[in-house]
């Protein structure tokens, strides 16, 4: 993929950096369509960094609405924009970022995502304790904006913050161990470049895509907390896209995981925990994205239909997975609903 040279669309918009930080350490790129009203909050979270030498990078794409009006309403030197003369689509304004970035590290985070005001200190520490890191994971919470409701993520019991062995924090990651989002990974600004940025074929795996082949490259670093909160709703462009879609896009990230780990990982029993959990992971995944798409509707056979097409990709699913699987596909839709509409109730009542 080759990178578009920097935008600088708007000359108003842009602002230059003053000297002192005209070469940021961090670049906290925010790419952003049409959601003013979640933007101003994210913009704010970004630049409360109790850590000092990074930038604030926003990509308008284009946005119909009040974005510009929004942006016009900061004057923090730390704030750069670029500004889209036509909407180029969600993963290249990602990759816009990423070419306009002036940072040694980036870290995207959607408009609706926040982060907290220690994760660039937390992140930059470890980078100190040894320079050239790949990339740093941090934790995020799971925000869901139709339920109003964040809950905490998954923490490692046996992973401690530091820096060490990236393949065993990918391990982790593709067991269920800890919960990771983009919005949360520092990566070498560099080196994401050098791998091709965001990947353009893949619509809803192309945050992990990016990030988890970095982990395979050697050491990382690993901070075992909440530094992010990440926001998931029924409006997103990924919630759009079909279930032939999602499925796909999880088997071509399991295969580019195996691929680089056969590549990068010396330890042959550790290349092969990694591939096998690579596929494992994505296959659960599929399982819940299959469950989705009959609880919006689809009937028994047309989700048997894709299970049969995507069939291969369900190898090495444990039974507990499929039998919870099967038990949710079988439920009537608006049973299902209902059922969930009781226990949300239940819940409210016990609060």
């Amino acid at each position: 993929m080759e990178f578009p040279p920097p935008n600088h669309a708007g000359a108003a918009a842009d602002r230059a950096l003053p000297a002192a930080t005209a070469h940021p350490y961090v670049t906290i790129a925010i790419p952003t369509y049409n959601r003013a009203a979640l933007l101003k909050g994210c913009i704010a979270s970004a630049l409360a960094q109790t850590y000092p030498h990074f930038e604030v990078l926003v990509s308008n794409n284009a946005s119909p609405d009040d974005t510009a009006r929004i942006l016009g309403e900061f004057s923090d030197p730390r704030l750069r924009v670029i500004t889209q003369e036509t909407n180029i689509g969600l993963l290249p304004n990602w990759n816009a970022c990423l070419a306009n970035a002036r940072g040694d590290y980036i870290i995207l985070v959607s408009d609706d995502d926040r982060i907290m005001p220690s994760l660039l200190e937390r992140c930059v520490a470890l980078i100190e304790q040894q320079p050239q890191l790949p990339v740093v994971i941090t934790l995020s919470n799971l925000h869901a904006a139709s339920l109003g409701q964040t809950r905490p993520p998954r923490a490692s019991r046996t992973l401690d913050t530091g820096v060490r062995d990236g393949a065993t924090i990918l391990n982790a990651f593709l067991t269920d161990q800890i919960t990771v989002n983009v919005c949360g990974v520092m990566m070498n600004t560099d080196l994401l470049r050098e791998r091709g940025g965001i990947p353009l074929d893949l619509p809803h795996t192309a945050d992990v895509a990016a990030w988890a082949p970095l982990l395979l490259l050697g050491k990382a670093g690993l901070v075992n907390e909440a530094c992010a909160t990440y926001t998931y709703h029924d409006d997103s462009e990924t919630a759009r896209l079909g279930v032939e879609q999602l499925l796909e896009d999880g088997r071509k990230v399991a295969d580019l995981i195996a691929h680089t780990a056969e590549s990068c990982v010396q330890d042959m029993q550790l290349r092969k925990t990694i591939q096998l959990q690579a596929r494992r992971c994505f296959a659960r995944r599929g399982l819940i994205t299959l469950t989705d798409f009959r609880k919006g509707g689809a009937s028994i056979a047309e989700m048997a239909s894709v299970a049969w097409q995507f069939r291969r990709d369900f190898r090495g699913v444990s039974l507990q997975a499929i039998l919870r699987f099967v038990a949710v596909a079988l439920c009537p839709p608006l049973l299902a609903a209902r059922l969930r509409r009781l226990r949300r109730g239940t819940a409210e009542q016990l609060a």
